[in-house]
């Protein structure tokens, strides 16, 4: 009930029943004479080129409802001849502020009506809900809604942001890069809008309000003319920097179709991290609400985030795929925007100025390591050594301990030294070390006397 109030209070969309036919099934077929009437029907998602599965079809004035199948298919049976009219639900549907509304149609006894229901295209709801701008780099959008994860109301007045960088490469100008930042905030139904942006587009959101933060949340945009991505994002009236709560989050990690059994993940902004079973199946608890990133890991193949929206009252399942790592040789343009990547982290400025052991990815490729401890054996002031878990890396200095950063994030480590189960050297792209009392304030976590090591990998410096 308390949907349907919210429904009601978005405009309707109506669109007509595409290649609707109603027809009357014989005496003598399978199907005996009942006098009753039966829908049969089929939801397309016309924006991501697809079956609308888990859509809530809704008969208007019966209570009588259905789900769509993962084929996008719904059927009512056994219904009294008469006129009808159906409307569909969706949290696509929801996230773009748009309810589905056929057309009325009549159904005879005995007879059939059969029903596709699309999505409007993304041209089409673009029209609707973006302002036309001239001199707009493209036609593209990126449009979604702000709620609070415990209540799922709209949250008004959050400042919503999307970021990207474009990569120019040229003889003439070399290599240029333009970071683009674009802002807007949620109106009275916790709406944002990204209107005229171009397509190819591989971007991040978040939206903020006041000490409470989103994740940064990959968003990418296709190829054709105009595509649209729509977006709830869960902003928890909390501050952001909560490590915990009552949220839960469970799944399965796949390795190229295979259970990931032995695979490591973790919730990013947290020490929260599981291993996965047998089955390949995890569980993470005691998580904060709101818009997140999952991190999976599994030595030998390429890490992956998955966004998830997080809830006290909700848990989700995920299932996250990890394809096999593959080095390959990186042409101009990789580099370009790894070397981007890089000076988006601070790696350079630091490597300018601060009081530490760097390695740049021109001298990694020159190494080509395998693991971890083949780029770490060379630096000063480490030792590789054997270890109850296999080699682990240790001072020089007596006492110190050894603190991981990779990616960014401190590493929480379920074994001593598991960092090398889990990145692969060939991963790597970029080291930094730093002997205890160097470390810059971002990659200082109070373990006393540390030495800190940052790795960075093709994750994070996206090629």
């Amino acid at each position: 009930m308390k949907r349907l109030r919210l429904l009601t209070a978005i405009a309707c969309v109506a669109f007509a029943p595409l290649n609707a036919q109603n027809t009357t099934a014989p005496a003598s077929s399978a199907r005996p004479a009942t006098g009753k009437a039966r829908i049969l029907g089929v939801v397309i998602d016309s924006l991501n080129g697809r079956a609308l599965g888990g859509a809530e079809i809704l008969i208007e004035g019966q209570t009588a409802s259905a789900n769509t199948d993962s084929l996008g298919k719904f059927g009512f049976d056994g219904l009294p001849p008469g006129n009808f009219q159906l409307a569909v639900f969706h949290p696509l549907l929801d996230t773009l502020a748009l309810s589905i509304l056929t057309r009325p149609f009549h159904i005879g006894p005995d007879s059939t009506y059969v029903v596709a229901i699309a999505v409007p295209p993304a041209a089409t709801i673009i029209r609707q809900k973006c302002p036309t701008r001239s001199g707009a780099p493209g036609m593209s959008a990126v449009i979604g809604q702000v709620r609070d994860p415990e209540t799922l109301q709209p949250v008004t007045g959050a400042e919503v942001s999307i970021a990207w960088t474009d990569l120019e490469i040229s003889k003439a100008v070399g290599i240029r890069r333009t970071p683009h930042l674009l802002t807007d905030s949620t109106d009275k139904s916790g709406e944002f809008r990204f209107c005229g942006l171009p397509s190819s587009l591989q971007a991040t959101v978040q939206a903020r309000r006041g000490s409470a933060a989103t994740a940064e949340l990959p968003v990418s945009l296709g190829e054709r003319p105009v595509e649209l991505s729509a977006r709830t994002l869960l902003l928890s009236s909390a501050d952001s920097t909560a490590k915990s709560g009552n949220a839960t989050v469970s799944g399965v990690v796949l390795l190229e179709g295979a259970p990931g059994a032995g695979s490591r993940v973790e919730l990013v902004g947290t020490d929260i991290v599981a291993l996965t079973n047998a089955k390949g199946e995890f569980t993470l608890r005691s998580l904060p609400s709101g818009s997140r990133i999952l991190l999976a890991r599994h030595l030998g193949y390429a890490a992956q985030m998955h966004p998830v929206g997080l809830s006290s009252h909700d848990q989700p399942r995920v299932t996250i795929k990890l394809p096999k790592y593959v080095a390959v040789m990186d042409p101009v343009l990789v580099t370009a925007r790894r070397s981007a990547a890089l000076d988006k982290v601070g790696f350079g400025t630091r490597r300018k100025t601060a009081f530490g052991y760097f390695i740049g990815p021109e001298r990694l490729e020159q190494m080509h390591p395998l693991y971890i401890t083949d780029v770490l054996r060379m630096v000063p002031g480490l030792r590789v050594v054997p270890g109850q878990y296999g080699d682990a890396v240790t001072s020089t200095r007596d006492n110190d301990c050894i603190q991981y950063y990779v990616d960014d994030m401190p590493y929480t480590e379920i074994e001593p030294d598991d960092v090398h189960k889990f990145v692969s050297g060939s991963e790597v792209v970029a080291v930094e070390v730093y002997q205890s009392g160097n470390a810059p304030p971002q990659f200082t976590r109070g373990l006393g006397n540390c030495t800190t090591i940052v790795l960075w990998t093709r994750f994070k410096v996206k090629s």
